[in-house]
């Protein structure tokens, strides 16, 4: 995975939703990166003891304890992601530009279907 500063990253974005896409689900979302995103959100601190704690009793009933509050893991993020591709709403990676394999993802017929009437921007109608 490759890290990237801030202001590139906003400079890329901003070039490839006017230039290129606006049909991207972000677009309605960019003002946010042009308005300096670092230093105008401020976020307040939270408190996720109850969650923790919550969690920590449930792997009584499910057997794993998911409590440690480490987040979306790299796997979790691919099945995401394998599963976005694989109803179409994401292109897959062009070869030789992904840092790792998606997994495979099975997305049945019914569920294709389904999807066709669905409204909004993702919807097929």
């Amino acid at each position: 995975m490759r890290i990237t500063d801030y202001v590139p990253w906003r400079i890329a974005l901003e070039r490839y939703t006017v230039l290129e896409s606006r049909d991207n689900a972000l677009y309605p979302l960019l003002h946010f990166v042009l308005d300096n995103l670092p230093q105008s959100t401020k976020a307040p601190e939270l408190d996720d003891r109850t969650t923790r704690s919550v969690l920590k009793a449930d792997a009584d009933w499910t057997g794993e304890d998911v409590s440690s509050g480490k987040g979306v893991t790299i796997r979790e993020m691919g099945i995401y992601l394998a599963y976005l591709v694989g109803i179409g709403f994401l292109d897959a990676p062009q070869a030789g530009t992904a840092v790792c394999r998606l997994p495979d993802v099975a997305v049945s017929q019914s569920i294709l279907e389904n999807l066709l009437s669905v409204g909004g921007r993702g919807g097929k109608t």
